[in-house]
Protein backbone atom coordinates (compact mmCIF):
# COMPACT_ATOMS: atom_id res chain seq x y z
CA UNK A 1 0.00 0.00 0.00
CA UNK A 2 1.03 3.43 -1.05
CA UNK A 3 -1.27 6.53 -0.22
CA UNK A 4 -4.62 5.04 -2.49
CA UNK A 5 -2.41 2.75 -4.79
CA UNK A 6 -2.44 -0.85 -3.27
CA UNK A 7 -0.69 -3.45 -5.53
CA UNK A 8 -1.39 -7.40 -5.64
CA UNK A 9 0.22 -10.08 -7.37
CA UNK A 10 -1.64 -11.93 -9.90
CA UNK A 11 -0.28 -15.49 -11.73
CA UNK A 12 -0.84 -14.94 -15.36
CA UNK A 13 -1.64 -12.08 -17.72
CA UNK A 14 -5.61 -13.60 -18.18
CA UNK A 15 -6.09 -11.89 -14.78
CA UNK A 16 -5.54 -8.50 -15.75
CA UNK A 17 -7.23 -9.05 -19.46
CA UNK A 18 -6.07 -7.91 -22.70
CA UNK A 19 -7.75 -5.04 -23.16
CA UNK A 20 -6.13 -3.89 -20.24
CA UNK A 21 -3.05 -4.87 -20.62
CA UNK A 22 -3.00 -3.45 -24.10
CA UNK A 23 -4.21 -0.05 -22.89
CA UNK A 24 -1.06 0.32 -20.14
CA UNK A 25 1.47 -0.94 -22.53
CA UNK A 26 -0.11 0.91 -25.04
CA UNK A 27 3.15 2.29 -27.31
CA UNK A 28 5.94 -0.11 -26.17
CA UNK A 29 5.71 -2.60 -28.96
CA UNK A 30 4.74 -6.59 -29.38
CA UNK A 31 7.28 -7.46 -26.93
CA UNK A 32 5.68 -6.15 -23.92
CA UNK A 33 2.03 -7.08 -26.32
CA UNK A 34 0.09 -9.31 -24.25
CA UNK A 35 0.83 -12.30 -26.55
CA UNK A 36 4.27 -12.14 -26.22
CA UNK A 37 3.64 -11.52 -22.56
CA UNK A 38 1.16 -14.61 -22.32
CA UNK A 39 3.32 -16.64 -24.19
CA UNK A 40 6.51 -15.46 -21.99
CA UNK A 41 5.03 -17.26 -18.88
CA UNK A 42 3.96 -20.71 -20.50
CA UNK A 43 7.83 -21.65 -19.63
CA UNK A 44 7.77 -23.41 -16.40
CA UNK A 45 11.56 -22.54 -15.76
CA UNK A 46 10.68 -19.38 -14.95
CA UNK A 47 7.81 -18.83 -11.77
CA UNK A 48 6.19 -15.88 -12.69
CA UNK A 49 3.64 -13.07 -10.93
CA UNK A 50 2.35 -9.80 -11.60
CA UNK A 51 2.51 -6.79 -9.69
CA UNK A 52 -0.55 -5.22 -10.64
CA UNK A 53 -1.49 -1.49 -9.05
CA UNK A 54 -4.62 -0.06 -8.77
CA UNK A 55 -6.29 3.22 -7.48
CA UNK A 56 -8.65 4.14 -4.70
CA UNK A 57 -11.98 3.29 -7.66
CA UNK A 58 -10.40 -0.34 -8.40
CA UNK A 59 -8.57 1.26 -11.63
CA UNK A 60 -5.43 -0.49 -12.88
CA UNK A 61 -3.36 1.88 -13.59
CA UNK A 62 -0.23 0.06 -13.45
CA UNK A 63 1.41 -3.83 -13.61
CA UNK A 64 4.49 -4.92 -14.49
CA UNK A 65 5.61 -8.98 -15.11
CA UNK A 66 8.33 -10.37 -13.22
CA UNK A 67 10.21 -13.98 -13.57
CA UNK A 68 12.15 -15.82 -11.11
CA UNK A 69 14.98 -17.91 -12.55
CA UNK A 70 17.12 -20.08 -11.14
CA UNK A 71 19.44 -21.22 -13.67
CA UNK A 72 17.39 -23.55 -15.40
CA UNK A 73 18.55 -24.18 -18.68
CA UNK A 74 17.10 -21.96 -21.37
CA UNK A 75 18.09 -21.11 -24.76
CA UNK A 76 21.35 -19.23 -25.45
CA UNK A 77 19.89 -16.48 -26.62
CA UNK A 78 18.16 -15.44 -23.30
CA UNK A 79 20.98 -15.74 -21.50
CA UNK A 80 21.14 -12.58 -22.15
CA UNK A 81 18.86 -11.77 -19.28
CA UNK A 82 21.22 -13.25 -16.81
CA UNK A 83 22.89 -10.76 -14.87
CA UNK A 84 26.05 -13.20 -13.78
CA UNK A 85 26.46 -13.29 -17.72
CA UNK A 86 26.38 -9.89 -18.12
CA UNK A 87 28.65 -9.14 -15.54
CA UNK A 88 31.14 -11.96 -17.01
CA UNK A 89 30.65 -10.07 -20.55
CA UNK A 90 31.35 -6.83 -19.16
CA UNK A 91 34.38 -7.99 -17.01
CA UNK A 92 35.55 -10.14 -19.80
CA UNK A 93 36.99 -12.75 -17.14
CA UNK A 94 34.69 -16.10 -16.82
CA UNK A 95 32.90 -15.86 -13.35
CA UNK A 96 33.22 -19.08 -11.50
CA UNK A 97 30.27 -21.26 -10.70
CA UNK A 98 29.84 -20.26 -7.23
CA UNK A 99 30.07 -16.88 -8.91
CA UNK A 100 27.33 -17.48 -11.19
CA UNK A 101 25.64 -19.47 -8.32
CA UNK A 102 25.86 -16.23 -5.99
CA UNK A 103 23.44 -14.18 -8.33
CA UNK A 104 20.57 -16.89 -8.41
CA UNK A 105 17.60 -16.92 -7.67
CA UNK A 106 17.42 -13.87 -9.98
CA UNK A 107 13.98 -11.94 -10.34
CA UNK A 108 13.91 -10.43 -14.07
CA UNK A 109 11.42 -7.20 -13.95
CA UNK A 110 9.66 -6.21 -16.90
CA UNK A 111 10.16 -9.46 -19.47
CA UNK A 112 12.77 -12.28 -19.79
CA UNK A 113 12.92 -12.23 -24.04
CA UNK A 114 12.55 -9.80 -26.55
CA UNK A 115 14.99 -7.17 -25.47
CA UNK A 116 12.37 -4.81 -24.68
CA UNK A 117 11.10 -4.53 -20.71
CA UNK A 118 9.63 -1.53 -19.18
CA UNK A 119 6.60 -1.10 -16.70
CA UNK A 120 3.33 -0.99 -18.61
CA UNK A 121 1.97 2.15 -16.90
CA UNK A 122 -1.53 4.20 -17.51
CA UNK A 123 -0.80 7.42 -19.83
CA UNK A 124 -2.74 9.67 -17.52
CA UNK A 125 -0.46 9.13 -14.69
CA UNK A 126 1.97 12.07 -14.76
CA UNK A 127 4.47 14.01 -12.21
CA UNK A 128 4.21 12.90 -8.67
CA UNK A 129 1.42 10.53 -9.00
CA UNK A 130 3.25 8.64 -11.52
CA UNK A 131 6.41 8.37 -9.52
CA UNK A 132 3.83 7.38 -6.64
CA UNK A 133 2.92 4.38 -8.45
CA UNK A 134 6.20 3.48 -9.64
CA UNK A 135 7.48 4.13 -6.38
CA UNK A 136 4.32 1.18 -5.25
CA UNK A 137 5.49 -1.03 -7.56
CA UNK A 138 9.35 -1.14 -6.80
CA UNK A 139 8.23 -1.62 -3.43
CA UNK A 140 6.53 -4.83 -4.26
CA UNK A 141 9.19 -5.89 -6.39
CA UNK A 142 11.67 -5.96 -3.79
CA UNK A 143 8.59 -7.56 -1.31
CA UNK A 144 8.07 -10.18 -3.63
CA UNK A 145 12.43 -10.69 -4.04
CA UNK A 146 12.40 -11.31 -0.50
CA UNK A 147 9.45 -13.24 -0.44
CA UNK A 148 11.03 -15.76 -2.77
CA UNK A 149 14.72 -15.47 -1.87
CA UNK A 150 16.08 -13.78 -5.16
CA UNK A 151 19.46 -12.60 -4.67
CA UNK A 152 19.15 -10.23 -7.51
CA UNK A 153 16.75 -8.51 -9.31
CA UNK A 154 16.97 -6.91 -13.02
CA UNK A 155 14.86 -4.71 -14.97
CA UNK A 156 16.66 -5.04 -18.40
CA UNK A 157 16.80 -3.91 -22.17
CA UNK A 158 14.45 -0.58 -21.09
CA UNK A 159 14.35 2.13 -23.45
CA UNK A 160 16.66 4.97 -21.95
CA UNK A 161 14.63 7.81 -21.53
CA UNK A 162 12.38 5.24 -17.97
CA UNK A 163 15.81 4.79 -16.26
CA UNK A 164 15.87 7.96 -14.20
CA UNK A 165 12.67 7.98 -13.04
CA UNK A 166 12.79 4.14 -12.50
CA UNK A 167 15.88 4.25 -10.62
CA UNK A 168 14.56 7.00 -8.71
CA UNK A 169 11.53 4.99 -7.47
CA UNK A 170 13.62 1.66 -7.03
CA UNK A 171 16.23 4.03 -4.42
CA UNK A 172 12.99 5.40 -2.58
CA UNK A 173 11.22 1.45 -2.42
CA UNK A 174 14.50 0.29 -0.73
CA UNK A 175 15.10 3.60 1.34
CA UNK A 176 18.30 5.41 2.28
CA UNK A 177 19.67 2.05 4.47
CA UNK A 178 19.30 -0.18 1.45
CA UNK A 179 20.78 -0.77 -1.37
CA UNK A 180 19.57 0.35 -5.17
CA UNK A 181 19.86 -1.19 -8.77
CA UNK A 182 23.27 -0.11 -10.24
CA UNK A 183 21.90 1.62 -13.92
CA UNK A 184 23.87 -0.05 -17.15
CA UNK A 185 24.09 0.56 -20.39
CA UNK A 186 23.02 -2.66 -22.50
CA UNK A 187 22.09 -2.40 -26.21
CA UNK A 188 20.18 -0.85 -28.69
CA UNK A 189 17.00 -1.62 -31.00
CA UNK A 190 17.97 -0.75 -34.45
CA UNK A 191 14.71 0.68 -36.26
CA UNK A 192 14.24 0.53 -40.02
CA UNK A 193 11.70 3.17 -41.13
CA UNK A 194 9.48 2.03 -44.03
CA UNK A 195 8.61 3.56 -46.96
CA UNK A 196 6.61 6.66 -47.04
CA UNK A 197 7.41 6.90 -43.13
CA UNK A 198 9.09 9.71 -41.68
CA UNK A 199 12.89 8.93 -41.73
CA UNK A 200 16.25 10.35 -40.72
CA UNK A 201 18.27 11.91 -44.01
CA UNK A 202 20.54 9.07 -43.27
CA UNK A 203 17.83 6.75 -43.26
CA UNK A 204 16.84 8.20 -46.71
CA UNK A 205 20.24 7.93 -48.37
CA UNK A 206 20.75 4.47 -47.10
CA UNK A 207 17.75 3.09 -48.81
CA UNK A 208 18.12 5.04 -51.77
CA UNK A 209 21.61 3.83 -52.44
CA UNK A 210 22.96 1.42 -55.45
CA UNK A 211 23.69 -1.59 -53.17
CA UNK A 212 20.66 -1.54 -52.07
CA UNK A 213 18.91 -2.01 -55.39
CA UNK A 214 21.37 -4.12 -56.61
CA UNK A 215 21.18 -6.78 -53.26
CA UNK A 216 17.35 -6.84 -54.00
CA UNK A 217 17.87 -7.54 -58.09
CA UNK A 218 20.55 -10.08 -57.32
CA UNK A 219 18.68 -11.84 -55.02
CA UNK A 220 15.03 -11.65 -56.92
CA UNK A 221 17.25 -13.15 -59.97
CA UNK A 222 18.98 -15.91 -58.18
CA UNK A 223 16.09 -17.04 -55.82
CA UNK A 224 13.40 -20.52 -56.62
CA UNK A 225 10.39 -18.77 -54.79
CA UNK A 226 10.03 -17.24 -50.89
CA UNK A 227 6.93 -18.47 -49.68
CA UNK A 228 4.77 -16.65 -46.64
CA UNK A 229 3.28 -18.76 -44.09
CA UNK A 230 1.96 -18.92 -40.75
CA UNK A 231 4.81 -20.41 -37.64
CA UNK A 232 1.95 -23.20 -36.85
CA UNK A 233 3.10 -24.24 -40.66
CA UNK A 234 6.74 -24.13 -40.57
CA UNK A 235 8.27 -24.82 -37.33
CA UNK A 236 9.87 -28.53 -38.14
CA UNK A 237 11.84 -26.55 -41.15
CA UNK A 238 13.00 -23.78 -39.52
CA UNK A 239 14.42 -25.24 -36.07
CA UNK A 240 17.17 -26.86 -37.72
CA UNK A 241 17.93 -23.47 -39.80
CA UNK A 242 17.99 -21.75 -36.54
CA UNK A 243 19.81 -24.28 -34.86
CA UNK A 244 22.77 -24.92 -37.29
CA UNK A 245 23.21 -20.45 -37.59
CA UNK A 246 23.34 -20.68 -33.29
CA UNK A 247 25.50 -23.29 -33.44
CA UNK A 248 27.93 -21.30 -36.04
CA UNK A 249 27.95 -18.56 -33.58
CA UNK A 250 28.99 -20.75 -31.00
CA UNK A 251 26.23 -21.00 -29.57
CA UNK A 252 24.80 -24.77 -27.87
CA UNK A 253 21.24 -25.33 -28.51
CA UNK A 254 20.61 -28.11 -30.85
CA UNK A 255 17.81 -28.95 -33.44
CA UNK A 256 15.69 -29.94 -30.61
CA UNK A 257 16.05 -26.96 -28.86
CA UNK A 258 14.88 -24.88 -30.91
CA UNK A 259 12.14 -26.72 -32.49
CA UNK A 260 10.65 -26.40 -28.67
CA UNK A 261 11.31 -22.96 -29.03
CA UNK A 262 9.08 -22.39 -31.84
CA UNK A 263 6.32 -24.79 -30.99
CA UNK A 264 6.35 -23.33 -27.51
CA UNK A 265 5.20 -19.98 -28.99
CA UNK A 266 2.24 -21.31 -31.70
CA UNK A 267 -0.49 -21.25 -29.27
CA UNK A 268 0.32 -17.61 -28.32
CA UNK A 269 1.63 -16.03 -31.39
CA UNK A 270 0.85 -17.56 -34.38
CA UNK A 271 -2.03 -15.35 -35.45
CA UNK A 272 0.66 -12.35 -35.48
CA UNK A 273 3.10 -14.37 -36.85
CA UNK A 274 4.80 -14.43 -40.64
CA UNK A 275 7.72 -16.39 -42.06
CA UNK A 276 9.51 -15.98 -45.00
CA UNK A 277 10.64 -19.22 -46.47
CA UNK A 278 13.55 -18.97 -48.93
CA UNK A 279 12.86 -22.44 -51.37
CA UNK A 280 15.74 -24.14 -53.23
CA UNK A 281 13.81 -26.52 -55.61
CA UNK A 282 11.37 -28.28 -52.62
CA UNK A 283 14.03 -27.57 -49.72
CA UNK A 284 13.77 -24.69 -47.69
CA UNK A 285 17.57 -23.16 -47.25
CA UNK A 286 16.27 -19.92 -45.37
CA UNK A 287 13.94 -18.47 -43.32
CA UNK A 288 12.67 -15.28 -40.96
CA UNK A 289 10.19 -15.11 -38.61
CA UNK A 290 8.08 -11.92 -38.43
CA UNK A 291 5.83 -10.85 -35.77
CA UNK A 292 2.84 -7.90 -36.72
CA UNK A 293 2.04 -5.41 -34.37
CA UNK A 294 0.21 -2.11 -35.03
CA UNK A 295 3.38 -0.02 -34.58
CA UNK A 296 5.41 -2.17 -36.69
CA UNK A 297 6.91 -5.89 -38.10
CA UNK A 298 8.89 -7.58 -35.86
CA UNK A 299 12.04 -9.68 -37.36
CA UNK A 300 12.76 -12.08 -34.16
CA UNK A 301 14.46 -15.02 -35.81
CA UNK A 302 16.21 -16.17 -39.28
CA UNK A 303 18.59 -18.81 -40.50
CA UNK A 304 19.84 -19.72 -43.56
CA UNK A 305 21.77 -22.51 -44.97
CA UNK A 306 24.90 -22.56 -47.50
CA UNK A 307 22.59 -23.07 -50.51
CA UNK A 308 20.53 -19.98 -50.07
CA UNK A 309 20.69 -17.58 -52.79
CA UNK A 310 23.03 -14.31 -52.49
CA UNK A 311 21.49 -11.89 -50.09
CA UNK A 312 19.32 -13.80 -48.62
CA UNK A 313 19.40 -12.34 -44.79
CA UNK A 314 19.29 -9.35 -45.90
CA UNK A 315 16.50 -9.46 -48.02
CA UNK A 316 14.83 -11.82 -45.39
CA UNK A 317 15.56 -9.58 -42.42
CA UNK A 318 15.28 -6.31 -44.01
CA UNK A 319 14.22 -5.87 -47.47
CA UNK A 320 11.32 -7.64 -47.82
CA UNK A 321 9.93 -6.92 -44.39
CA UNK A 322 10.16 -3.86 -45.20
CA UNK A 323 7.77 -4.19 -48.24
CA UNK A 324 5.63 -6.18 -45.69
CA UNK A 325 5.86 -3.03 -43.32
CA UNK A 326 4.68 -0.65 -46.37
CA UNK A 327 2.15 -2.98 -47.56
CA UNK A 328 0.26 -3.09 -44.13
CA UNK A 329 0.12 0.63 -44.00
CA UNK A 330 2.72 0.07 -41.12
CA UNK A 331 5.77 2.59 -40.16
CA UNK A 332 8.86 0.85 -39.08
CA UNK A 333 10.50 -2.94 -39.02
CA UNK A 334 11.94 -3.73 -36.05
CA UNK A 335 14.99 -5.22 -36.63
CA UNK A 336 16.28 -5.91 -32.98
CA UNK A 337 19.93 -5.70 -31.18
CA UNK A 338 23.34 -7.20 -32.96
CA UNK A 339 24.25 -6.81 -36.20
CA UNK A 340 24.00 -2.93 -36.54
CA UNK A 341 26.19 -2.14 -39.07
CA UNK A 342 24.78 -4.36 -41.69
CA UNK A 343 21.51 -2.49 -40.31
CA UNK A 344 22.99 0.67 -40.39
CA UNK A 345 23.82 0.62 -43.87
CA UNK A 346 20.31 -0.39 -44.63
CA UNK A 347 18.92 2.84 -43.10
CA UNK A 348 18.26 1.35 -39.66
CA UNK A 349 18.55 4.01 -36.62
CA UNK A 350 18.96 3.48 -32.91
CA UNK A 351 16.90 3.21 -30.00
CA UNK A 352 18.81 2.77 -26.92
CA UNK A 353 18.41 0.69 -24.22
CA UNK A 354 19.73 -0.38 -20.79
CA UNK A 355 19.44 -1.57 -17.34
CA UNK A 356 18.82 -1.80 -13.71
CA UNK A 357 20.24 -4.63 -11.41
CA UNK A 358 20.37 -4.90 -7.67
CA UNK A 359 23.29 -6.93 -7.33
CA UNK A 360 23.02 -9.83 -4.20
CA UNK A 361 24.18 -8.65 -1.12
CA UNK A 362 27.49 -9.64 0.17
CA UNK A 363 29.65 -10.31 -3.69
CA UNK A 364 32.69 -8.43 -4.25
CA UNK A 365 32.92 -4.98 -5.25
CA UNK A 366 34.24 -5.87 -9.34
CA UNK A 367 30.76 -8.05 -9.41
CA UNK A 368 29.02 -5.16 -8.03
CA UNK A 369 30.41 -2.31 -10.51
CA UNK A 370 30.38 -5.05 -13.43
CA UNK A 371 26.71 -3.48 -14.19
CA UNK A 372 28.35 0.31 -14.48
CA UNK A 373 30.75 -1.16 -17.27
CA UNK A 374 29.10 -0.97 -20.55
CA UNK A 375 28.46 -3.75 -22.26
CA UNK A 376 29.57 -4.99 -25.35
CA UNK A 377 26.99 -4.68 -27.45
CA UNK A 378 25.98 -1.52 -26.48
CA UNK A 379 29.87 -0.36 -27.49
CA UNK A 380 29.09 -1.78 -31.08
CA UNK A 381 26.27 0.44 -31.50
CA UNK A 382 28.19 3.37 -30.21
CA UNK A 383 31.28 2.08 -33.33
CA UNK A 384 28.10 2.25 -35.55
CA UNK A 385 25.65 5.25 -34.57
CA UNK A 386 27.90 7.09 -32.36
CA UNK A 387 28.00 7.99 -28.68
CA UNK A 388 24.41 8.99 -27.24
CA UNK A 389 24.82 12.69 -25.73
CA UNK A 390 24.79 14.06 -22.27
CA UNK A 391 24.21 11.90 -19.24
CA UNK A 392 21.85 11.87 -15.94
CA UNK A 393 23.49 10.93 -13.01
CA UNK A 394 23.55 7.90 -11.24
CA UNK A 395 21.39 8.81 -7.92
CA UNK A 396 23.13 6.14 -6.37
CA UNK A 397 26.33 6.86 -7.17
CA UNK A 398 28.04 9.26 -8.76
CA UNK A 399 30.39 7.56 -11.28
CA UNK A 400 27.86 5.68 -12.91
CA UNK A 401 26.17 7.76 -15.59
CA UNK A 402 23.05 6.64 -18.32
CA UNK A 403 23.62 8.58 -21.63
CA UNK A 404 20.71 10.86 -22.28
CA UNK A 405 20.12 10.11 -26.05
CA UNK A 406 18.85 12.53 -28.96
CA UNK A 407 15.62 11.35 -30.88
CA UNK A 408 15.87 8.01 -33.40
CA UNK A 409 17.55 9.45 -36.34
CA UNK A 410 20.21 12.00 -35.00
CA UNK A 411 22.21 10.13 -32.45
CA UNK A 412 25.51 10.54 -33.41
CA UNK A 413 25.43 13.30 -36.38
Amino acid sequence: MNGDVSVTALRSIREIGEQVWNGLAEGEGFYLGYPWMAWAETDPSFVTNYLVARDATGATVAAVATYLWGGASVPSMNLAYSPSHIAEENLERPLSPEEHAAFLPALLVGSRAGYHGAVAISKELTGVRRDAVLTALFTEVEALAARLGAASVALLYTPTENVAAYQAAWDRAVGPAGRGPVPSMLSAEAVLPAPGGEVSDRAAEAAGRREWRRERRRYDDAVDRVESVRLSESVDVIAPLLGATQRKYGGPDTDADMQRYFASQVSALDAYSLVLLEHAGDDVVGFSLNYLWPDGVYVRAAGFEERAAAYSYFNLTMYRPRDLAAERGLPVVHLGAGTYGAKRARGAEPRWTAGLVRPPAGVPEDLVRAFAITGSDYRQAVRTWGEPVSAIPSQQEGDHAIPQVRPAGLAGQ
